[in-house]
């Protein structure tokens, strides 16, 4: 672990508390709706924060004085011609600027070697959010580099709770990034999250196969192309720590690569289709999430989910956790009926498009428990 590292949680805290009560930062507190869904019967969260539909968004209109403003003639009282030169308003457009370059001082927390420092969320509804950033500017669209992974694998390691923690990465217009500077991001939770729990149950649970171990690839029961690798304890490997996120890391890349041919080659694809296809080849939209204990890699065809009536969710990494946030009553009642994984799906590049219903759920359950039973069955008898 970096040696700025060490007291990292505790710095953590310390400037979290200092920027809360500043105002520098803003914690958003929101009521979780839990959604249990999948044969794994995992609870997924829908966290409803209606205040946060008022966060400053994108382009900020402002009125100015026209710099060179009409000239205009009128008559006076007694006839003569006034000329009159008024400040015209206009509006103008000013683009968001770069918040990490330079960062506010009150959200800065540590450097994490030569090429990345550790901010703080300004906007969050988990405490203690923070972010990976480059120091230099890198855009959003570029690949992880190791130093991107070993940064955050460091900060995993130095939260309280480790393995609880989840980092991810939002890479591409398509996959939900809000900033065009090239950060990771990381949320320190007591307990796991959703997708922790689905990895596990995945792993443990899948009919006919044995327990998936260290280093094998796996996919968890999205409607949507996905890849999961499951890390080794580099405590127990012959690999390091940066061997280890290389090799996931790549094959992971590979992998999705791989899907996306297979899923080009459906002749039922639209022309619009096979376009995203053929050019994602070269520039993937993807989300990316980090645990201690897996990897995960989910390419991204869109960067909300379909609507109805006019409703839509916007989908980053987190909602392939499981976790999705809702800041209107009409986007939380869209999510309770649809089912959070069935929603953000379709996000991503589907082989079979369905939505989720309580119906299909309990006949994959009884499929689950007959298949199980059968498997104990064959098990015993050897």
């Amino acid at each position: 672990m970096a040696k700025s590292l060490a007291n990292f949680d505790a710095k953590l805290s310390s400037v979290y508390q200092s920027a809360l009560e500043s105002g520098e930062l803003i914690f958003t507190a929101s009521e979780t709706v839990k959604s249990t869904e999948t044969e794994y019967e995992v609870d997924c969260e829908i966290c409803y924060a209606p205040a946060l539909a008022r966060k400053p968004q994108g382009v900020l209109p402002v009125v100015e004085a026209d710099p060179n403003p009409k000239v205009t003639s009128a008559p006076t009282t007694s006839g003569d011609l006034h000329t009159a030169m008024p400040s015209t308003p206009v509006k103008k457009r000013i683009e968001k600027t770069n918040p990490f370059l330079p960062h506010s001082p009150a959200l800065y927390v540590t450097d994490i070697g030569e090429e990345h420092k550790v901010l703080l969320n300004k906007f969050c509804i988990v405490p203690r959010h923070f972010l990976v950033v480059t120091k230099e500017f890198h855009p959003q669209t570029e690949p992880l580099s190791p130093q991107d992974m070993l940064a955050v694998w460091s900060c995993l390691n130095a939260v309280k709770d480790s393995r609880n923690a989840l980092a991810f990465y939002n890479c591409g217009s398509r996959s939900g990034a809000s900033q065009p500077h090239k950060h990771m991001q990381v949320i320190p939770l007591e307990t796991p999250s959703p997708i922790s729990i689905l990895v596990r149950e995945t792993s443990m649970r899948r009919p006919g196969k044995k327990e998936n171990r260290p280093g094998d690839i796996i996919s968890v029961p999205f409607n949507c192309i996905n890849h999961v690798y499951l890390l080794p304890d580099p405590a127990q490997s012959d690999k390091d720590e940066e061997e280890i996120l290389i090799e996931a890391y790549i094959s992971l890349m590979d992998a999705m690569m791989t899907s996306i041919r297979e899923y080009a080659d459906q002749e039922s694809l639209s022309d619009e289709e096979k376009s995203l296809c053929a050019n994602g080849m070269s520039s993937f939209a993807y989300n990316w999430i980090l645990t201690k204990e897996f990897m995960m890699i989910v390419p991204r065809k869109q960067a909300s989910s379909d609507p109805v009536d006019g409703v839509s969710l916007d989908v980053n990494s987190l909602g392939f956790a499981c976790m999705v946030l809702a800041k209107t009553p009409e986007v939380l009642t869209m999510v309770q009926k649809k089912g959070v994984i069935n929603t953000v799906s379709e996000t991503g590049f589907c082989f079979l498009r369905e939505y989720y219903s309580p119906e299909k759920e309990q006949q994959r359950k009884e499929q689950q428990a007959i298949l199980e039973k059968q498997m104990a069955g064959a098990f015993s008898g050897l």
